[in-house]
């Protein structure tokens, strides 16, 4: 086992991460190694698979998006979900094609913005919160007042 998925499975088994797990926040759906697959559940109870590509964590964040887990691919639009301007800013369809969410926790969309890490600095990505961090703060979009639900 390499040492990036040693720490992810600790991570995973440690108590932030089954406590979010507890509360019906997250849940682990699947691990194939460098993704991790998590089910993140929204204020209206739909549940949105986040496939999340993990290689060199927790020293690098994860990157990934929405996903289908049926298709085994990109969510199709028709399913993502919709909201308001500030929601939309990070579940943007056009940004990767859908492949990873536009905020500064995202591996791949952090890079080209040096100024994210001052703009937002509690958006900085912090090993030591490992996964949780990610976790929430998706969680924490799926259940705000700018989620709208599935069209």
């Amino acid at each position: 086992m390499t040492p990036d998925r040693a720490q992810l499975e600790r991570d995973l088994a440690a108590v932030p991460f089954q406590e979010g797990a507890a509360r019906g926040r997250w849940r682990l759906i699947t691990i194939a190694w460098p993704f991790a697959t998590f089910g993140i559940t929204a204020k209206d109870g739909r549940e949105f698979a986040v496939r999340l590509e993990c290689s060199g964590y927790p020293a690098q964040p994860p990157t990934g998006g929405l996903w289908d887990l049926a298709g085994n691919a990109i969510l199709p639009a028709v399913k993502w979900p919709r909201g308001d301007a500030v929601f939309l800013g990070t579940f943007r369809q056009d940004w990767h094609m859908g492949a990873a969410l536009y905020f500064p926790l995202d591996r791949l969309s952090r890079q080209g913005h040096p100024d994210w890490a001052n703009t937002h600095p509690h958006l900085t990505w912090k090993p030591e919160k490992g996964i949780v961090q990610h976790l929430a703060e998706v969680h924490r979009f799926l259940n705000s007042r700018g989620y709208h639900g599935v069209a």
